[in-house]
């Protein structure tokens, strides 16, 4: 690997790209979602004769992910003979930013996507007929630090602390867990970035005492110190702390599947697949990570995949069903809203947003 002044800027267009997972807060809702027509009483219905003819065969699927370990997941995917087998043709790409996907979706581009959960709660309200799939990555922000004196929450006090995104989920996760711990926002100097790559800055310069870091940007951390004599390390990863401080499972439902409302309502063979391709897809990384990060090095401009590989040994993919994950999903949108109730479009999904696979 490259020195750290020489690989440093490369790396930059990789990381804004992150800020897709942990940077994406969204406004209050436009317009109400979009709500299931009232079911015809029996004796009203028309005749199955008469009955609009089923859905036309799906010719293309379009899938899209952001420029991060998530895409790895829809990449795999892709290439599933369980899925172009039901699809001639089925593409991904990742995206560039929430604007560019929502367009697409909205204009029917693209049907199945990888986002931040609260992101897909934001959209949904905001009335773009998605419905959260699954959850796939279970917490990916760490709080890194180059302080050798600072080795507890209690240690942070009175110390100066950069976060990417002020108001977005690294701010509200680690605010959150913070106060949990003992450490209340006005104990510490926080300071806040348009993006990770500023906030790895400061750190690496010796301005920041500790910094609020997403995956794959922590791991790249802490490898460019090694490589420039600064002791970098991972003083919390926030995931665990968010288990210990709330009293639940170690693990923070950041980051879904979403799909059109038309894709899950005209062909639930489809999403069946892109259910069982993504658990499989989950399960492909874990065990085979050097094939991941090649797989993903495409797709994460500006990282190589030895970067990419250790990074996904530091990620926690876990597949669960939208059923299954929901009541994780909002104890932690509910933590999330005590602070920015936008951040989910202003109040908790109702149950057309959770697919049940009905």
């Amino acid at each position: 690997m490259r020195p750290f002044k020489s690989t440093f800027p490369k790396l930059i267009a990789c990381f804004l790209a992150l800020g897709l997972l942990c940077g994406c807060a969204g406004r209050a809702p436009e317009n109400p979602p979009a709500r299931q027509p009232e079911q015809t009483p029996a004796a009203e219905q028309t005749p199955a004769a008469e009955q609009a003819p089923q859905a036309e065969p799906l010719t293309a699927l379009h899938l899209q992910a952001p420029s991060a370990p998530p895409s790895i997941l829809l990449a795999h995917l892709a290439s599933q003979e369980r899925l172009t087998s039901l699809v001639p043709e089925v593409q991904f790409q990742a995206f560039q930013n929430l604007d560019q996907l929502r367009a697409d979706m909205v204009k029917g581009a693209v049907q199945v996507a990888a986002v931040p959960t609260y992101v897909a709660a934001n959209l949904y309200n905001k009335g773009l007929p998605v419905r959260l799939l699954n959850v796939t990555v279970w917490g990916h922000l760490s709080v890194l630090t180059a302080d050798p004196d600072i080795q507890s929450w209690e240690d942070l006090k009175g110390k100066t602390v950069y976060i990417p995104f002020k108001n977005d989920s690294p701010d509200l996760i680690f605010r959150t867990v913070a106060k949990l711990a003992g450490v209340p926002e006005e104990g510490m100097d926080l300071q806040y970035v348009s993006a990770a790559p500023e906030a790895l800055q400061m750190l690496m310069a010796g301005k920041a005492d500790a910094a609020v870091l997403p995956e794959p940007v922590a791991t790249a951390a802490i490898l460019q110190g090694k490589q420039n004599n600064i002791p970098v390390r991972e003083l919390f990863e926030l995931r665990q702390e968010w288990g210990r401080v709330t009293g639940r499972e170690p693990f923070i439902p950041q980051i879904g599947t979403i799909a059109v409302a038309d894709l899950v309502d005209q062909h639930p063979e489809v999403i069946a697949a892109v259910q069982e391709g993504l658990k499989e897809s989950v399960q492909w990384i874990q065990e085979n990570p050097a094939d991941a990060a090649a797989l993903g090095e495409p797709h994460l401009s500006g990282l190589k995949a030895p970067v990419i590989q250790n990074s996904l040994d530091r990620t926690p993919f876990r597949f669960q069903t939208a059923t299954e994950a929901r009541e994780a999903v909002e104890f932690y949108f509910t933590k999330l809203a005590e602070l920015n109730p936008e951040i989910i479009g202003g109040r908790l999904p109702d149950d057309g947003f959770y697919y049940t696979g009905e």
